[in-house]
């Protein structure tokens, strides 16, 4: 998840965002391999969280960077390091090329195109967008976000809100959404909005120990666009819905016409602080932890469901998408 000047999970660094260090500094493997675990026990958030003994890993993974004659051998020391922390928002770029060391998707495969052709009738999609919509029935719209990455997509929903007349329940699918920019996903979460209210706070680490973060700052929706939808929402959600996604998640349950249907989502969070090293090496990690309303977190754990139920990988190779007949179920029902 990024806020205006990050991105979420697993994403490429486009540049730098603050060298950590000074011009002049030497830019040896053992050298680089301390800035990067410096760099994570002072702004990390999640150690205790995730109960990492930071230090005992460096004891581990610093003599092998002590060793390295290269960046080459370099690399993979601090990815294994890196990999400890189990985190989608932690990636390291050389060279343009981006790797993180927890990338593996969780949960069966996922085809919307067959999801259009089985339940949906389609009326739009946006060529290099993220955003296609139509009629799962007359009166039961279909609207789907793959990301909330990007610029200048936002008036596709209202878009897509204009060009569904008449109908009283809308499912949004954020299922294999895997973040992107915060101020987009409450910027969509405002169409459903009709008033300011709180779905969640956000507190950054701000000091040497593990423990010492700001205080919770609140975390708001507002009304936006120009188009609006006040009727029953039901919010696909899976295990591959993930940072500001999840945000999405909290925002639209806030408002209070929104039931989530589906799986738990993915529990990573967390807005990215981006690095640079001086041999031109890019990273990010998080640095901040976000909580409910209740006051908890949901990183590792993720967000369920109103309405559980899980897609089988059986389900998908036979066309049938349990999650949407659900959410049509409800609907019918409301």
């Amino acid at each position: 998840m990024r806020r205006a000047v990050a991105l979420s999970a697993v994403m490429a660094i486009a540049g730098a965002c603050g060298a950590i260090v000074g011009p002049g500094l030497p830019a040896t493997p053992i050298a680089e391999f301390d800035r990067v675990w410096r760099d994570l026990d002072l702004h990390y958030s999640f150690f205790a969280l995730k109960k990492t003994n930071w230090d005992s890993l460096g004891a581990v993974y610093r003599p092998r960077a002590v060793a390295a004659h290269d960046d080459g051998e370099l690399a993979p020391i601090v990815l294994g390091l890196l990999g400890n922390l189990r985190d989608r928002h932690i990636s390291l770029t050389i060279g343009g090329n981006t790797s993180s060391p927890d990338t593996e998707s969780q949960g069966s495969t996922f085809d919307p195109l067959s999801d259009y052709q089985t339940y949906v009738r389609l009326v739009g999609s946006f060529s290099g967008g993220p955003v296609s919509y139509g009629f799962a029935t007359p009166t039961v719209g279909y609207l789907e976000i793959q990301t909330f990455e990007g610029s200048g997509w936002l008036a596709e929903i209202d878009t897509a809100l204009a060009g569904l007349p008449g109908i009283h329940g809308l499912i949004v699918d954020v299922r294999h959404n895997n973040g992107g920019l915060v101020e987009n996903a409450i910027a969509v979460a405002g169409r459903f909005a009709d008033r300011s209210l709180t779905f969640a706070s956000v507190r950054f680490r701000n000091g040497p120990s593990h423990s010492d973060f700001s205080s919770p700052t609140a975390q708001r929706v507002v009304p936006a666009g120009v188009q609006h939808f006040s009727g029953n929402v039901y919010l696909l959600t899976n295990r591959n819905t993930y940072s500001a996604a999840e945000l999405f998640v909290l925002a639209m349950r806030a408002l209070g016409h929104t039931t989530t249907v589906g799986d738990t989502t993915g529990g990573q969070a967390g807005s990215p602080l981006v690095r640079e090293l001086q041999n031109g090496w890019t990273y990010q990690f998080p640095e901040s932890i976000e909580y409910t309303l209740g006051g908890t977190t949901f990183e590792d754990i993720g967000l369920p469901p109103d309405a559980p139920i899980q897609r089988k990988q059986s389900d998908i190779n036979n066309g049938v998408d349990t999650q949407i007949e659900r959410a049509l179920a409800l609907a019918a029902s409301h």
